[in-house]
C-alpha cells in the first residue's frame, strides 16, 4: 500500500490541523480512511483498562491512536515507516502517554509485555509468525485485537477491490486458535460495511436478519456496476444465516482464557 504520509503531513500542517475542513476540500478516498473520525467506531465501544498498556503495530496515520491514548495509561505505536510515525507524532503531539518505535514487530522486545496487542488491518504474512510473536508479548492475561478483510466478503465478490491481506472466518479462527481450536478462546465481531469505516458492529449474539441490510451498504469503495445486487444478496444470506461466513470484515478479540 502506497505511504502517502508526507502529503498527509503537509496538507494537516497547511490547514493547521483541522482535519474536517481537510477533508471536505480533499475529497480523496485514502484521505478518508487516514484520517476519518469513523475510524474509531471499530472499537470505541471496547471496554479498555485504563491502566492497561497497549501495542499498536501498524502506525497506519494515527487513525485509532487518539482513541488508544485517550482510554489506557500507555500506548506503543510500532511501525517500519519513518514517515508514517512522524505523521501520526504531528497528529497526537498533545498526548504525553504514546512512544513511537520504528520498527517491525519481529525483531519487536519488551520486558514487561502489553495487556492489549491491537492489528487493525495491519495483519500480514506470515500469518502464524505474526500472531505467534505478539501471542509471547502478551501479558498472561493480555489480550490480542485484530481487525481484517474476509476474504469471503460478499462487497469483495460483488467487485470492490480485496486487500491484499484476508482471510476468511475459518482460517483466522484457526490462526488464532490452532487447528484444534485449543489454543485460547476468541470472539468475533462483524463490522459494517466494513472495519475501515465502520457504522455498526454486529456479534454472533447480535446478527443481523432479513431486511436488516437491505438499504444499508453505506460503502465508498465500491466500483461503479456491481456484479449482483449487494443489499439483496446479504437479505439472502442473512435469511440463510450464512452471515459470519460472508460478512465483509471480521473484528476478533483473543485471549489465552475464557472471560467470565
Amino acid at each position: 500500500m502506497n505511504d502517502i504520509s508526507p502529503e498527509l503531513k503537509k496538507l494537516y500542517q497547511n490547514y493547521n490541523g483541522d482535519i474536517k475542513k481537510l477533508l471536505q476540500e480533499n475529497p480523496r478516498l485514502d484521505y478518508l480512511y487516514a484520517l476519518s473520525e469513523i475510524r474509531e467506531n471499530l472499537l470505541d465501544w471496547f471496554e479498555f483498562k485504563p491502566d492497561a498498556t497497549l501495542l499498536q503495530v501498524g502506525s497506519d496515520y494515527g487513525s485509532l491512536t487518539g482513541l488508544y491514548s485517550r482510554r489506557v495509561k500507555e500506548v506503543t505505536v510500532l511501525d517500519p515507516s519513518h514517515n508514517n510515525l512522524s505523521f501520526n507524532r504531528l497528529r497526537h503531539q498533545k498526548q504525553d502517554n504514546i512512544h513511537y518505535v520504528n520498527g517491525d514487530l519481529h525483531s519487536f522486545t519488551s520486558d514487561e509485555g502489553f495487556d492489549y496487542i491491537v492489528f487493525a488491518g495491519s495483519l500480514c504474512e506470515p500469518y502464524q509468525d505474526m500472531t505467534q510473536k505478539a501471542k509471547e508479548l502478551l501479558k498472561p492475561d493480555g489480550t490480542m485485537i485484530a481487525a481484517i478483510t474476509n476474504r469471503l466478503g460478499l462487497k469483495y465478490q460483488a467487485g470492490a477491490k480485496a486487500e491484499q491481506f484476508c482471510l476468511s472466518r475459518t482460517e483466522l479462527k484457526e490462526l488464532l486458535c490452532g487447528s484444534e481450536g485449543e489454543e485460547g478462546t476468541v470472539k468475533f465481531y462483524y463490522p459494517m460495511p466494513d472495519y475501515r469505516l465502520p457504522v455498526t458492529i454486529y456479534s454472533d449474539g447480535y446478527l443481523p436478519g432479513k431486511g436488516d441490510l437491505t438499504h444499508a451498504i453505506l460503502a465508498y469503495d465500491y466500483p461503479k456496476y456491481l456484479r449482483f445486487d449487494l443489499g439483496k444478496m446479504f437479505d439472502e444470506v442473512c435469511e440463510g444465516k450464512q452471515f459470519e461466513t460472508f460478512a465483509n470484515s471480521f473484528l476478533t478479540v483473543w485471549s489465552r482464557h475464557e472471560e467470565n
